[in-house]
């Protein structure tokens, strides 16, 4: 009867949300601050997510953003996560690869009832194994992470690694089907393809493979300078298989799903193939100076998104001065960085490129707008521009035309123009007043060669 008893009252303390522990294991104390918790707030909300230049959908993230921050704290220490639910649906947060008590799990009808729509739910613990984990919705996930509810979660060890990392890059892989919006995960709409099987048995076609839930150009690089040892954390967050491939580096796996290798056990590899849910930890000396490409190796996957670069500092690709445009300039060498570096902002003059002349903006053009004689056409197609060079009079206009299966956009390098993505059969125009050299970019396919030029004569 007293075993019974015992049971149900740790039922109900379980089922008050806060943590418990069981004949005084891990869970039972803090012992950092002197058992003060770090305090986390989520707000679960929705989101104007923008994947790239010129393409913003609706979503839901966390604080204002997808992914959610990280969070990052030291083994040991008491974490009190409250999470405020704005969404109109209900949600919960689930502590991937994390130990927590069981009340804190996050599984509606397993661990917690949902979080319904205006309400808060603290969830506390501590923070035991040490690693690279994360966090996400466990309510409709296959919808809710989708749209953008999941985040970082690294636990450094209590005792400090005895290798020292110049910088640290972590990297959320992921897929994004532009059919799931928030209508779709409420039921108040269908999605548009629903008549080529889209969404049967709850699988929907990516149109996008993101990391850090950017795509292409969007996306941080990996930048470093010489002689710097890097540690990259990828955790993949989709529901798709990614293999991650570094360009003029090999690396070695020094962790899976956040636990450390052995050094007996350790591969060296410049390709890691990472399942649903895995992380793997990767250690890259910088011994090879140059722009590399650093992306996901099945081929679509880095086409319609999945691919940044590894940069040197004060490096410049070979093939011309596109880099800026694509990324930003390369940040200067610097202490460790616990995060991935920030974009610093376009600077077409950074590697040497001269602005072309001005030129008067021309707004998109709708599929099936007249075309008059002088009008010149560039189709886009998988994944180059035919043709890649033209050269028109002043007052012409040049129309791009995407012929091709993937989005692409035309951005002048300059600056003076900018399509947004253009989905196969939509077109963009642009007017030219002005003589001179104006070339021209894919922001989603720069690093598979897809740029083009434009000359412009007087008549």
């Amino acid at each position: 009867m007293r075993k019974w008893i015992g049971l149900i009252l740790a039922g109900i303390i379980l089922g008050s949300g806060l943590s418990v522990a069981v004949g005084g294991g891990p869970q039972a104390a803090s012992t950092r601050s002197g058992g003060v918790p770090r305090a986390f707030t989520l707000v679960a909300e929705p989101v104007r997510w923008e994947i790239q230049q010129g393409l913003v959908v609706d979503g839901w993230g966390y604080n204002g953003a997808t992914p959610g921050p990280t969070i990052r704290v030291t083994e040991g220490d008491h974490v009190r996560v409250t999470l405020t639910n704005d969404l109109p649906a209900p949600t919960t947060i689930h502590w991937h690869g994390i130990d927590v008590p069981v009340a804190q799990d996050g599984v509606p009808g397993l661990s917690q009832n949902a979080v319904e729509p205006g309400e808060t739910f603290v969830y506390d613990f501590i923070a035991t194994n040490p690693g690279t984990r994360w966090y996400h919705s466990h309510v409709d996930s296959n919808m809710q992470i989708q749209l953008g509810l999941f985040g970082a979660f690294i636990i450094e060890p209590r005792v400090p690694e005895p290798v020292h990392y110049d910088r640290e890059f972590t990297y959320l892989l992921s897929e994004k089907a532009l059919d799931v919006t928030p209508a779709v995960a409420l039921g108040e709409a269908d999605v548009r393809h629903r008549t080529a099987g889209n969404g049967r048995g709850g699988a929907f076609a990516p149109d996008l493979f993101l990391m850090n839930g950017k795509s292409g150009a969007a996306i941080d690089p990996v930048t470093v300078a010489v002689g710097e040892r890097v540690r990259i954390r990828l955790i993949n967050a989709g529901n798709l298989v990614h293999t991650i491939h570094t360009h003029g580096h090999s690396f070695t796996i020094i962790a899976t799903d956040g636990n450390p290798v052995p050094i007996v056990a350790r591969l060296t590899k410049d390709t890691v193939l990472i399942g649903p849910a895995e992380r793997y930890d990767l250690e890259l000396v910088a011994n090879n100076p140059g722009i590399w490409m650093f992306h996901c190796h099945i081929n679509n996957h880095a086409a319609n998104g999945m691919v940044t670069e590894l940069a040197y500092t004060g490096a410049a690709p070979l093939a011309g001065g596109d880099h800026s445009l694509a990324h930003g300039p390369v940040a200067p060498a610097a202490s460790p960085a616990p995060a991935t570096s920030s974009n610093a902002g376009h600077d077409a003059a950074a590697h040497g490129q001269a602005p072309s002349p001005a030129a008067s903006a021309s707004p998109a053009l709708t599929t099936g707008a007249p075309v008059v004689a002088t009008d010149r056409e560039i189709q886009m197609v998988d994944d180059r521009y035919l043709p890649s060079r033209i050269t028109v009079k002043i007052g012409e206009t040049v129309i791009w035309k995407n012929t091709g299966n993937n989005q692409h956009t035309t951005s002048s390098l300059a600056g003076l123009w900018d399509s947004g993505p253009l989905e196969r059969g939509t077109s963009f125009r642009h007017l030219f007043t002005t003589p001179g050299t104006y070339q021209f970019i894919c922001r989603q396919h720069l690093l598979q060669g897809m740029r083009g030029v434009v000359t412009v004569e007087a008549p």
